[in-house]
Parts: C-alpha cells; sequence; structure tokens
C-alpha cells in the first residue's frame, strides 16, 4: 500500500508540473479542495447585486460546489478561463445560470465539451475557454448573452467585475452575487509586480479597498456593457494587482472555437 500511495503522489505531482502549476503563476494552485471554506473568498468588499444587472453570468460549479464564473455568448456556449473548465473531469462541472445564487434557482447545465486554448499551459497566457451546454440556454430577463469588448481598455478606466463568494475574509460563505467596481491599472507597472508572468494578452486592475479574490476564476469585467476581461488571477487578495485575461485579444480565436 505504501508504494501506491507514493506512486499516486509522484504521478500527482508530475501533472501539476507539467500543466504549470507553480503557486507564484497560479495561486490558485494551492487549493486543496471544494470543501475547503476559504476556497470561496470572493470579491472583498463587494456589494450584493442580482442576476437582473448581470444576466450573462453563468456559475461553474464543480462537484456542485462554487469554483468560479463565466459569461454567456449565445445559447450553447459559455466563456471562461481555461484553468476554472480544462483541468477538471468535464463531468464534475456544471453550470448554473439565471439566478442571483449560486447554489438554487435557475437553469442548470452540463457539459457538452470543453474547448481550451491549444496554447494554455496552466500559466496566465492563453487563460481562456468556451464551453458548450448540453442543452440551449431558454433566454430571458435573468439569462442573455453579452457582446465582446473589441479594444484595450486604458489605465485609469473604471469598470464592473461580477462573481459570487465572500464579502470579506471573515464572514461565512455567501452565495449571492456580488459586485465590485475596480480599476484598469497601468500595464507596464503591472509587468514590473509580475515580471516574466504578464503578456500583452493580459490587462490588470489594482484597488486597495475593493476587488476579486481566491476562486472569483472567470468574473467578467464589464464596461459599457460588453465583457472586456475574465479574471485569471494575482498574488495576494487587495495587496497586488488583479490579473484578466484580455478578450479582446482573443476575439478571432473565441469566433472561430464556438463554430466547432
Amino acid at each position: 500500500m505504501k508504494v501506491t500511495f507514493i506512486s499516486f503522489v509522484v504521478i500527482l505531482l508530475s501533472l501539476c508540473l507539467a500543466r504549470g502549476l507553480q503557486t507564484r503563476k497560479h495561486p490558485r494552485a494551492n487549493i486543496v479542495s471544494s470543501n475547503n471554506k476559504k476556497s470561496s473568498l470572493g470579491i472583498i468588499n463587494g456589494k450584493t447585486t442580482s442576476i437582473q444587472k448581470f444576466p450573462f453570468m453563468a456559475a461553474i460549479l464543480l462537484d456542485n460546489e462554487l469554483f468560479g464564473s463565466g459569461v454567456i455568448l449565445n445559447s450553447r456556449w459559455i466563456l471562461t478561463t481555461a484553468y476554472t473548465v480544462d483541468w477538471w473531469n468535464p463531468n464534475k462541472l456544471s453550470f448554473r445560470i439565471g439566478s442571483t445564487e449560486s447554489e438554487d434557482g435557475g437553469q442548470i447545465f452540463t457539459v457538452d465539451y470543453v474547448v481550451a486554448h491549444k496554447n494554455f499551459t496552466g500559466s496566465w497566457d492563453n487563460d481562456v475557454a468556451v464551453v458548450k451546454l448540453n442543452k440551449p440556454i431558454k433566454f430571458g430577463k435573468n439569462a442573455k448573452p453579452i457582446k465582446l469588448g473589441t479594444e484595450n481598455l486604458k489605465a485609469g478606466t473604471k469598470g464592473l467585475i461580477a462573481g459570487w463568494g465572500e464579502s470579506s475574509e471573515s464572514e461565512k460563505s455567501s452565495p449571492v452575487l456580488l459586485e465590485a467596481k475596480v480599476t484598469v491599472y497601468d500595464w507596464k507597472k503591472c509587468e514590473k509586480t509580475y515580471p516574466n508572468d504578464v503578456t500583452r494578452r493580459q490587462f490588470c486592475t489594482y484597488d486597495t479597498k475593493t476587488g476579486p479574490c481566491d476562486f472569483d476564476w472567470g468574473d467578467p469585467l464589464v464596461y459599457k456593457g460588453k465583457v472586456y476581461g475574465l479574471l485569471a488571477g494575482l498574488s495576494d487578495c487587495l495587496s497586488y494587482p488583479a490579473v484578466y485575461t484580455d478578450v479582446s485579444a482573443y476575439i478571432n480565436w473565441i469566433k472561430r472555437a464556438i463554430k466547432q
């Protein structure tokens, strides 16, 4: 039994290294399990909001517990980060759409198949994926698609992020949708913070009083009704800039992927 256990650990570590899940590049790698209470930490000092304000949101569940977020592209496709959906067995994933709460209400979907960017290795670069749902979404006031941002956001731009999770480190887990206003950070300053980890295919926000944290992976940054970013990661909540996949850098990839 000892030999079997050791072999299992060696294989698991090898897989993690192969995927590039170093703590520095992806703080998400320190997740122990979906039952870890701290894993539900979400937007710090976020305000309670409703799905009517963010009808394009999709709660991504891993083994029926909140893991991240995505946005609705059309009646069959969800856009999110590759890490959120590509690292796991698709049978363990489900999507709740059309509900303010991540644990109740709305429409539930499973995965038909996942298309992750072929150059995604576990780092923040190319951290983008689309998921085809098992059945069409029924659109209404609580479920609508969102348009994609096609331009780079300038430093200082104020955008909105939304997602599920705690509003502070001391509070108990909350399944209610939260929102926060965040500020786009100067890209060169962000690059200095994360040398060799940030490319022109990402952008950053930096706010010291409110912002995303662990398990907000895939949370959209919205500006003037379009999605411009998907939260990819950060090193320390509110102390360091948050890094987003720049949707505008992947417009053509997304369009090709959802034609499959």
